[in-house]
């Protein structure tokens, strides 16, 4: 794309912006959560899945007014393409395996075509035209957006509360005697790169440990383009460490404030500030099976995360100058890992989890939504008789063994269970691989048809 294409571009987009014909949907969960799942079937849903059958509740494709969505045919040579083909030739593999996590952020543009249903437009134009920009990042970097509410002495204190918690406090133990032991007059470069890597290992021991969510930096885990750079040589030191001035600790906040303000920041005006609408993904099942400490860090690591996002009504000039998000779908993914009658618990403990930011967007008049659904169906339901009666069941390839399996996985709770409840019960939702695809065929879903008219019904109109 030459310059002047790009010209072009920028000039159509602003445009497109100005006649509410453009919309910018962020994709946001922790890593795990389904993000590249729910964008990689939602492209698919929009470009060849889009029929009456297929999308039942997308009012545009029902009323037989879609008529087709496009994948751009070129992209800024600076903007990384999200990988929507490769992606779909992981579900059609024998066996079929899920796409694999991002470990950078990229993008996708559709063009989106229709029949105007209303207004002057459906009597003077033969079609209409949506162009939708989709954005993905990893989920580690999202959690990195809580570090401009804090400075460093702030989250070295935030960071060890959090290490006291059951689920981590003998994991960060060998961590934390390497640091009472530190030289804190010694800031050279052996010192920051032994602490970082011993750093660097703790966070890798926490994101392999089922409901640990909050692991920052981000970057250290996940560094994409700033693998070696200095300001990534970054950790917290104990508390009382940060109480008295040392070089160590002089140079560790140097490097702070440095990647807050060249990383975390640039990233979240990128990619956050021009949003238009959002999808938050949750996976409320593993959390559950991980006990009572990662399901109240979860519901703490979404609290903190919607903190930095704009919400709010839009206009024409917010849009073209200050945009903020209008419409935000909460979804609790995995919605095929239980038995369908299991959804609406599912979707009340999802509003349970997430209670203070549904108030948040709330009071700040953006529309919000929950629902539980599937971006990619990895079961199928039915039935097994049990005693002469038939019990309601899934059945799906157990992602461990590769065996194929059908159980009942168990009741939802229909809002956070207690420290008593998971004293004494067990909750253990399956881990499943994706149903198989045949080229060409539809991706099955669970209320993706829901999502799109959520996301974009008004403006398919």
């Amino acid at each position: 794309m030459t310059w002047l294409d790009k010209l072009q571009h920028q000039s159509r987009q602003i445009r497109h912006r100005a006649l509410d014909r453009h919309v910018r949907l962020g994709v946001t969960g922790l890593s795990g959560a389904g993000k590249t799942a729910f964008i990689t079937s939602l492209v698919h849903q929009l470009t060849q899945g889009d029929c009456a059958q297929n999308l039942p509740f997308f009012a545009v494709v029902q009323q037989g007014r879609y008529l087709g969505g496009r994948l751009a045919a070129e992209q800024a040579l600076t903007i990384p393409r999200f990988p929507y083909e490769h992606n779909v030739s992981f579900l059609q593999q024998q066996p079929p395996q899920w796409p694999p996590s991002t470990t950078g952020w990229s993008q996708l543009s559709l063009t989106l075509r229709y029949k105007a249903g209303q207004g002057l437009r459906s009597h003077l134009q033969s079609h209409s035209e949506l162009e939708l920009d989709i954005v993905d990042y990893p989920g580690e970097w999202l959690l990195d957006l809580p570090l401009l509410q804090l400075d460093y002495a702030q989250w070295c204190q935030f960071s060890w509360q959090l290490f006291a918690t059951p689920h981590r406090q003998a994991l960060a133990a060998e961590f934390k005697k390497l640091l009472s032991a530190t030289d804190m007059t010694d800031a050279s470069e052996n010192q920051l790169k032994t602490l970082t890597d011993a750093y660097k290992q703790l966070l890798q021991q926490f994101s392999v440990t089922a409901g640990t969510y909050l692991n920052q930096p981000g970057r250290l885990l996940v560094p994409g383009e700033l693998a070696g750079a200095p300001m990534l040589q970054l950790l917290p030191l104990l508390p009382e460490q940060v109480a008295q001035p040392s070089p160590l600790l002089q140079k560790l906040n140097s490097h702070y404030q440095s990647y807050r303000d060249y990383v975390v920041k640039p990233f979240y005006k990128q990619h956050f500030s021009q949003l238009d609408r959002q999808v938050v993904l949750v996976d409320c099942l593993s959390a559950l099976n991980a006990g009572a400490a990662a399901t109240a860090e979860l519901s703490q690591a979404l609290q903190l995360i919607m903190q930095s996002f704009q919400y709010g009504p839009s206009s024409m000039l917010r849009r073209l100058f200050k945009p903020q998000i209008s419409k935000v779908l909460f979804a609790a993914s995995k919605a095929d890992h239980v038995t369908p009658e299991q959804h609406q618990a599912l979707t009340l403990l999802l509003q349970d989890l997430l209670r203070q930011p549904l108030k948040q967007t709330t009071y700040q008049l953006a529309q919000t939504e929950a629902m539980a659904l599937a971006a990619l169906s990895a079961s199928q339901s039915g039935f097994v008789e049990q005693r002469g009666a038939k019990q309601v069941c899934i059945s799906g390839t157990d992602s461990a063994t590769g065996q194929r399996i059908s159980l009942f996985p168990g009741d939802v709770p229909a809002e956070v269970p207690d420290a008593t409840v998971f004293a004494k019960h067990q909750f253990s939702f399956p881990s499943l691989l994706p149903l198989a695809v045949a080229v060409n065929a539809n991706l099955p879903h669970i209320r993706m048809d829901h999502a799109l008219q959520f996301l974009l019904g008004d403006k398919l109109r």
